[in-house]
């Protein structure tokens, strides 16, 4: 019988098109999802970007992150502060911006599913988040 009980770890850094340095796993037989750990650094201001099929959790690990989502209802950017142990859930069309609230670099985690693509077609950079209205 084939197992996919397997120790799992994070491979090697790569720059996501927001700018964040996460580190992608290889999940071997797992189609249906994808796992990557980031970091995301104080002082730094990431990229406003958007998934055109992709639903993500971000999930921190450690430290504490602003998240902000334009809210197409109310036509205003919405943020949340997430600290360790928490998550929030963006799907396909949302807006997404991370900046590190903490004095030191927050770990979070990015579930995905689908799996996000290694050609990074499914991400698309805005200059800001009311640029989702002009799509």
């Amino acid at each position: 019988m084939n197992t996919t009980l397997q120790l799992r770890r994070a491979g090697n850094k790569i720059l996501a098109p927001d700018q964040v340095p996460v580190r992608p796993y290889e999940l071997g037989q797992c189609n249906n999802m994808a796992l990557a750990v980031g970091c995301v650094e104080p002082g730094v201001r990431y990229g406003v970007h958007t998934h055109r099929r992709i639903e993500q959790i971000t999930f921190v690990v450690s430290g504490m992150v602003d998240v902000f989502s334009f809210d197409i209802d109310v036509a205003e950017i919405r943020k949340i502060r997430l600290g360790a142990g928490e998550a929030v859930v963006t799907m396909p069309g949302e807006t997404l911006e991370f900046r590190c609230a903490s004095a030191n670099m927050a770990k979070v985690l990015f579930i995905t599913s689908p799996p996000y693509p290694e050609d990074n077609s499914d991400a698309v950079v805005l200059r800001s988040h009311s640029e989702v209205m002009s799509d």
